[in-house]
């Protein structure tokens, strides 16, 4: 477990419950005060203000981790940046998928529904974060010589031998 604290994985649930909680809370304010606009300016402030809030905690949690000693950053001011904007991908996905468990709705959510939505989301963030990759490629370009030293899942052994 990296000689990460026990008690930090129990705090990781809280912390990502106060996080949903906080984007439910903000979405119904922002809601409640466009529901005039047309439908199309709805739904482009709604994106805006998921992207900007996630980036926003996203940055703000790789800032509070900074210190943590079991960190190490290659490049801290990109990190702070796009790396934030990689993590913020968990959050653009789980916001709104975690408020449409909490809105009102003709049918009540059973825990099979909110068990498939998300794995859903799961999948849709592994989509996305295949395509940075993908597209974009890693956040700090890596040299050849500073690549993997052993190729493969490490706890199968040197090349899938034991």
């Amino acid at each position: 477990m990296n000689n990460v604290p026990h008690t930090t994985f129990l705090l990781a649930h809280a912390c990502f419950i106060l996080y949903h909680i906080a984007s439910n809370m903000t979405l119904r304010r922002l809601r409640h005060a466009i529901a005039g606009l047309p439908k199309s300016i709805q739904f482009v402030t709604e994106a805006a203000w998921i992207l900007a809030f996630s980036y926003f905690i996203a940055f703000l949690e790789t800032l509070a981790i900074s210190n943590f000693p079991y960190y190490d950053f290659v490049d801290r001011d990109n990190m702070y940046k796009v790396g934030s904007l990689f993590y913020a991908i968990y959050f653009i996905v789980s916001f709104p998928m975690f408020s449409r468990v909490d809105e009102k709705d003709s049918s009540a959510w059973s825990l099979g529904r909110v068990v498939i939505d998300a794995l859903g989301a799961a999948m849709l963030v592994t989509i996305i974060l295949d395509l940075w990759r993908i597209f974009l490629g890693p956040i700090i370009p890596i040299s050849e010589s500073s690549g993997c030293n052993q190729p493969g899942l490490t706890w199968f052994g040197r090349h899938g031998s034991s």
